[in-house]
């Protein structure tokens, strides 16, 4: 290693541990006045991001780079230094210095080139899209023209108050995410992940297309902690996507039930992504009433995604894991106490405090416990090296929330809510349906090639009042753009989950995608059922709830018959088709037509030696 290298490896190393004290010294004492924590958080992630993200693939980090970071530090330490007079005046109405619009202009340059290199190029041109919209208004059509402002308001909107860069995004990166990320990390440096699959291994594996299953399983559980889609498939993945091949599923098809499986992580409580704290503070709600209305759609992601997988594996006569690959609780057991400080986690989310506080008696609870065992104890190598990965992955989030902040801002500051609701529902002809098949398309394309979180609060700003007009509860409604938000992970063409899988699969991710869509149609179903049946979203009597949940399920059973080809035999084309209809009457929410179908299902499972595909035919 040059001397040059070694130097930026112990620069970055510093701020990196810097970075995570800072937040955790915060955890504990406090946070700071807005207008000092938010821009604290941001300069110490552009300066590490400009330091370990190059320009491009393959190139290494140079001077260039370093004065990027210098930049940054030199804009974002400004707004730091400067905090008190900052937080005292007014946006649009007080007078911007020719050096408050120059550190503007140097901020909104490096916040957008760090989410290209960290995030993407989709994210970056979705925020310069709106940048422009916002000095563009007057030169538009009128359906959603503005009277425009200058550059010089752009800039004070957008960066000297807490409507655009520093809005709620960058609250949330600066407290509630960056907690969570050090959390996820050091259980990761513990083994926590390892004992996660040891458990879905044991509890799935010995069964037809155990390792579909396994992922299923520790996904589930792995990703509600995990804050990416695709974090989860390399954390889960490089086990289930080699053990699915070497049972018979192809490489497409096993890399694609790890994308749905991880994917349905960012929705299970308790942290959905982190989402869910987000979700509570936009709301006004507690936070236990997240987790109780994302309880249910996650279920059901999860139980039609197994009964679907199950069925495959019995059509394709595919069996278990061998015997010799299944830990036994013996090995397990020693190794369950590093799932307490998760229990913890929870106990002390549903006594009332904060998510804030949570995740940092969590993180406390992690280290500690890991000097139970000499194969779990951090050393001083691998608490720093943690750290370090921590404020790595921190600086991807706190990019794409920037970037996040300044579509809020460029909403709020122009209206274009109100201009996009109207151009929605002109669009569908005041058909609800049509109008909600659009918002969900929105929805997906908003969510394609960010993270979780940043996803949601995208698409929320956007697509919310647009359901709020359509007459839809505001609760399910954010729940309905959340979930297909989360969705755009699996849907090509910009499909991270996927991408994630079909790297580790040895095969085309674009192909991996739609097999996940293929695998997990069901799922797409899910949020149209929830936004018409309350009891699905823990709204009404407990009767009412088991009954919707039981119809839901059954309902699974009907669609992964249909899309499989598969209920006890291999079905013919008819039989499937009935199962389809039986799908569709079931999932109604009505009394009588979920008896029509469940007598659809009961008919085609009692003849399906008639309806089987015959010898020699195509199933």
């Amino acid at each position: 290693m040059s001397e040059q290298n070694k130097v930026l490896k112990w620069v970055v190393t510093i701020l990196s541990v810097a970075y995570a004290a800072f937040h955790l010294y915060t955890a504990a004492y406090g946070t700071f006045i807005a207008q000092l924590q938010r821009p604290l958080h941001l300069a110490f992630a552009v300066v590490i991001g400009f330091l370990v993200y190059p320009a491009s693939k393959g190139k290494k980090i140079g001077w260039f780079d370093m004065l990027l970071a210098a930049a940054g530090a030199f804009a974002l330490g400004y707004l730091v230094v400067n905090y008190e007079p900052i937080s005292l005046r007014q946006t649009l109405v007080t007078p911007m210095s020719t050096l408050d619009v120059v550190v503007g202009a140097i901020v909104i340059v490096l916040l957008l080139e760090l989410t290209r290199r960290a995030v993407g190029g989709v994210m970056t041109l979705v925020a310069a899209v709106f940048l422009v919209f916002i000095v563009a208004g007057p030169y538009l059509p009128d359906i959603i023209a503005h009277r425009g402002f200058s550059w010089v308001d752009l800039l004070d909107y957008q960066v000297f108050g807490l409507d655009g860069v520093f809005s709620i995004p960058m609250s949330i990166s600066a407290t509630y995410i960056v907690l969570f990320i050090i959390l996820g990390t050091f259980m990761e440096y513990t083994g926590t992940g390892d004992v996660i699959m040891d458990i879905g291994k044991a509890v799935a594996g010995r069964y037809r297309g155990g390792p579909a299953k396994v992922a299923v399983v520790s996904s589930a559980l792995f990703g509600s902690i995990s804050g990416s889609a695709a974090a989860n498939v390399y954390a889960t993945g490089t086990f289930t996507i080699p053990m699915m091949k070497r049972i018979g599923y192809s490489s497409a098809f096993s890399g694609a039930v790890e994308a749905v499986a991880s994917t349905g992580g960012q929705i299970m409580p308790p942290v959905m992504g982190a989402a869910a704290f987000l979700m509570a503070e936009l709301l006004g709600v507690p936070y236990m009433h997240i987790v109780k209305t994302a309880l249910i759609p996650a279920i059901l992601y999860y139980a039609a995604l197994f009964i679907a997988l199950d069925f495959e594996a019995a059509r394709l006569g595919l069996k278990g894991m061998d015997r010799k690959e299944l830990p036994s609780m013996k090995d397990i057991l020693p190794r369950l106490y590093l799932l307490v400080p998760l229990i913890l986690l929870v106990v002390i989310l549903v006594r009332g405090y904060t998510p804030f506080r949570a995740a940092f008696i969590a993180i406390i609870a992690t280290f500690v416990l890991s000097f139970v065992r000499k194969d779990t104890r951090f050393t001083l190598a691998s608490f720093v090296d943690a750290l370090v990965v921590s404020a790595k992955r921190t600086v991807m989030i706190a990019a794409a929330c920037g970037a996040a902040g300044i579509v809020i801002g460029s909403i709020t500051m122009t209206g274009m809510g109100l201009s996009l609701s109207s151009l929605i529902i002109s669009l569908s002809g005041g058909n609800t349906v049509a109008a909600l098949l659009l918002v969900m398309v929105s929805s997906i394309i908003m969510g394609m090639g960010t993270p979780t979180t940043v996803a949601y609060i995208v698409v929320s700003t956007l697509a919310v009042p647009i359901m709020r007009d359509l007459g839809f509860p505001t609760i399910a409604s954010h729940m309905f753009v959340f979930y297909f938000a989360v969705l755009s992970m699996i849907t090509p063409p910009v499909a991270l989950a996927a991408y994630a899988a079909g790297d580790i699969a040895k095969e085309d991710s674009m192909k991996v995608g739609f097999t996940a869509m293929r695998i997990g149609a069901i799922v797409f179903t899910i949020p149209f059922v929830f936004l018409s049946d309350p009891p699905l979203l823990m709204q009404g009597s407990a009767g009412a709830i088991a009954f919707r949940l039981g119809m839901t399920l059954l309902s699974a059973v009907a669609f992964a018959g249909a899309a499989t080809g598969w209920l006890g035999r291999s079905l013919n084309w008819f039989a499937r088709l009935v199962l389809l209809a039986a799908f569709v009457l079931i999932i109604a929410p009505d009394v009588l037509t979920s008896v029509v179908g469940i007598a659809l299902l009961a008919g085609v499972w009692a003849l399906r030696d008639r309806l089987a595909v015959r010898k020699g035919a195509a199933a």
